[in-house]
């Protein structure tokens, strides 16, 4: 259920502006999925070299079906002017307020945001491990074939359905070599070949409404699948059983990767879809830590702590009307660090976490309209909020309580443009709520 108010600022209330803005939809996905896989493992020993050999392969075939049904309110000669101020989720339940001459449901219907699909995917590999004195290497190559089928409708006002189909056939060698210096410090090497595939929903026509943009997304079937390549190179310390300290850099090098972009309709609304760009290249530097903290007298607790620094740049087209810029959903910033404590002699557990990312851009602007009169709907911008869940649990015997605060701080979640003039940058936010906290209790007994 969806309803949209203003504020009247000469009486200062909030109002219901129009009823066709207070609409409740109905949607129902049925999904199923039979999959299937055989693995193989042989080990080889000629003297001191003892390498693995290892194959397998993979089947899966997933259908799904998807209907949604709209209904808006509306009332037959007007919205009487005292129910613009009234509790709209209470009235609309009201039976007296339904009738011939009041309120009642219009269903607004449009088969082009139901679909199905089906999915056949096929996988093979193989892949050895060569232990060679201090050196370890991994290196393997696996096989996909996947075939999508998008059944969904042309016409807005009855059933017509027709089928696109989505095949890809593809390698993804994967490389993993490490140097070990002795049994606390480690260098390690490593190259992957990754693909994001279009989901159903991201090649339908459907349109939904996301309750966290506060917008309709919908779907684009021209939408490729992106190919990433991936290489790392770190060093890993093992202090101790449990504890870790890494420092790695990588780089990431994008095909066709897919983004969020958004387009302004009836005045206001946004709606965002995806969209595929010619290429990225996104790198950078990431530290994990794990340590426990007897160290200092905390005994018991542990800390963990995972940061990194990211530099991304998107490439298009020559003589494309898009501006350089970093990836959509990005962030340059990410900051994740978790407090622990752990007694297995009185079956305490306690954490508390923390979670920053920096500003990122949430939905690609666009350059619209023709030479000498263009205009630039600039990126939509996520901003910077900061997160912290607690937790704890406890056991008596076999029972076990378990209790759970999330978002502590409920922090706003903004969605911000910037704009660049002659007096200056402008700044606007667009989409502005707050999350609120989750509490969870649970209570298990193992028989």
């Amino acid at each position: 259920r969806r309803y949209n108010t203003v504020l009247n600022t000469d009486t200062n209330q909030l109002e219901v502006e129009n009823l066709n803005e207070i609409n409740r939809e109905f949607s129902r996905l049925n999904e199923h999925i039979l999959s299937a896989n055989i693995n193989y493992q042989h080990d080889f020993a000629f003297g001191d070299f003892t390498p693995t050999l290892k194959m397998g392969g993979y089947t899966e075939y997933r259908t799904r079906e998807y209907n949604t049904r709209l209904f808006i309110y509306s009332w037959k000669n007007g919205l009487p002017s005292n129910y613009r101020v009234m509790n709209v989720p209470d009235e609309l339940m009201q039976d007296k307020n339904y009738g011939e001459d009041k309120l009642y449901l219009l269903e607004q219907v449009d088969w082009r945001n139901n679909y199905e699909g089906n999915n056949m995917l096929g996988a093979g590999y193989a892949g050895v491990n060569l232990p060679f004195g201090k050196w370890n290497i991994y290196a393997g190559v696996r096989f996909e074939h996947s075939r999508m089928e998008l059944i969904s409708n042309t016409q807005k006002n009855e059933k017509s359905p027709t089928s696109v189909y989505y095949t890809y056939d593809d390698f993804f060698p994967s490389l993993n070599a490490a140097y070990r210096l002795n049994e606390q410090h480690q260098f390690r090497l490593s190259y992957g070949r990754t693909v994001n595939r279009p989901e159903f929903r991201e090649v339908s026509s459907s349109v939904y409404y996301d309750f966290d943009l506060a917008s309709n997304v919908q779907g684009n079937y021209d939408l490729k699948a992106a190919y990433i390549d991936n290489i790392d190179l770190g060093y890993e310390y093992y202090p101790s059983n449990g504890e870790l300290i890494s420092v790695s850099l990588f780089y990431k090098k994008f095909k066709n990767p897919i983004e969020w972009t958004y387009t302004v309709a009836g005045g206001t609304d946004l709606i965002y879809s995806y969209i595929n760009a010619k290429g990225a290249d996104n790198y950078g530097v990431e530290v994990d830590i794990r340590k426990n903290l007897d160290f200092i007298g905390m005994k018991n607790f542990s800390l963990s702590l995972n940061g990194a620094l990211i530099k991304s740049n998107v490439n298009f087209e020559p003589g494309s009307k898009e501006e350089d810029r970093p990836m959509q959903g990005q962030s340059p910033y990410l900051v994740n660090a978790g407090l622990f404590y752990q007694q297995p002699k009185n079956g305490w557990n306690a954490a508390i976490l923390y979670n920053r990312i920096g500003k990122r851009i949430i939905g690609v602007g666009r350059s619209l309209g023709s030479a000498g009169n263009e205009v630039r709907v600039p990126d939509s911008y996520e901003m910077p909020r900061n997160a912290i869940d607690l937790s704890a649990s406890k056991k008596f015997g076999k029972l076990e309580v378990k209790a759970a605060i999330r978002d502590v701080l409920a922090e706003k979640v903004s969605f911000k443009q910037f704009e660049n003039t002659e007096n200056g940058e402008v700044q606007q936010i667009t989409r502005q709520f707050k999350p609120g906290r989750s509490f969870n209790v649970n209570i298990s007994y193992n028989f």
